[in-house]
């Protein structure tokens, strides 16, 4: 699976660099990210989360680590928070077809490894 297309959210890094998740900061962006149809192929990731929380810092490593792991199996974002109701960061969630199937609410290393393995 190649990532590196021509919609703007999906859109190749600096030449020699492969990008193995994607920050998505707009609802328009969120939006184009989900009717892609690489979205409609692959399951979605995401990764709510801010930089002034802790829980959230440390959980930035398994995930970047999750996304190079399974980046021919999954899409991996980071995303903004109002769309999905999003009550604690950092939250994760696993997209189908744009319907949810699974939701890690804290730093839980374990259970986003298990709901990412059990449906990727």
């Amino acid at each position: 699976m190649s990532l590196t297309t021509n919609v703007d959210v999906f859109k190749p890094p600096r030449r020699g660099y492969y990008w193995s998740y994607y920050i998505i900061t707009s609802s328009q962006e969120l939006e184009s990210a989900l009717a892609h149809p690489l979205a409609q192929t692959y399951p979605v990731v995401l990764m709510f989360w801010a930089s002034w929380n802790e829980p959230c810092r440390v959980m930035m490593r398994p995930f970047r680590a999750m996304a190079v792991a399974k980046r021919r199996a999954a899409i991996f974002c980071q995303d903004i928070v109002e769309r999905y109701r999003v009550e604690a960061l950092p939250t994760f969630l696993l997209l189908k077809q744009g319907v949810e199937k699974g939701r890690v609410v804290g730093a839980k290393v374990g259970d986003l490894s298990n709901i990412i393995m059990a449906n990727i």
